[in-house]
C-alpha cells in the first residue's frame, strides 16, 4: 500500500512536533500568546487529517524539508 502525501506529510510534522517539544524550554515565562513554530506545526497538524489535497501541498511547501522528501521519494 502506497502512503499518501496527506499521511506523508501528517507523519513528517509528528516527527517535527516531537523534535521541536523536546528541545521546548520548560515553562518560558512571557510566551503566553506568542506563536512560535512549535505551535504553528501542531495547529498544521490539528487541520490535516480534513485538509483538501490543495492544503496539504500548501502544508508541505511552509516545511521545504518535508515538501522535498516528499518529491524525492522513490
Amino acid at each position: 500500500m502506497t502512503e499518501s502525501k496527506k499521511e506523508f506529510v501528517a507523519r513528517r510534522l509528528d516527527e517535527v512536533i516531537h523534535e521541536w517539544e523536546a528541545d521546548a524550554p520548560a515553562g518560558d515565562p512571557g510566551s503566553e500568546g506568542s506563536e512560535g513554530p512549535l505551535v504553528t506545526a501542531q495547529r498544521y497538524r490539528a487541520e490535516i487529517d480534513t485538509a483538501t489535497d490543495g492544503r496539504v501541498d500548501e502544508i508541505a511547501a511552509a516545511y521545504p524539508e518535508i515538501a522535498q522528501a516528499w518529491a524525492s521519494r522513490g
